[in-house]
């Protein structure tokens, strides 16, 4: 999965977390009932706890999708400095190999 479909689950999650939590707070709020009242409490902090683990996750899905992307771009440039580096190494070497020639 690509890291914007990550990220566009985790947002759609999150806005479902947040209709569930407004839903729950009115229901709260018209609440008297002192049992019933708990349960919401209990239900509440449930989804915002959630809620914040799901903020989390995607803040991590995100940094590591940075730090791949530096790691990829590290790679690619550490192989072309050995490309490079062979390329010039094989210049050389064909330059002393028509000097021997010619010398001959």
């Amino acid at each position: 999965m690509q890291i914007r479909q990550v990220s566009a689950a985790l947002d759609h999650k999150l806005a479902q977390l947040d209709q569930q939590l407004k839903k729950l707070e009115a229901q709260r709020a018209q609440q008297n009932s002192g049992e019933l009242h708990a349960q919401l409490e209990q239900d509440i902090l449930a989804l915002q706890q959630i809620r914040t683990k799901l903020v989390k996750s995607k803040d991590i899905a995100w940094r590591a999708h940075r730090l791949q992307h530096q790691n990829d771009e590290h790679s690619r440039a550490r192989q072309r400095v050995i490309g490079l580096s062979l390329c010039a190494f094989s210049v050389i070497g064909a330059g002393v190999l028509v000097y021997l020639v010619l010398q001959q």
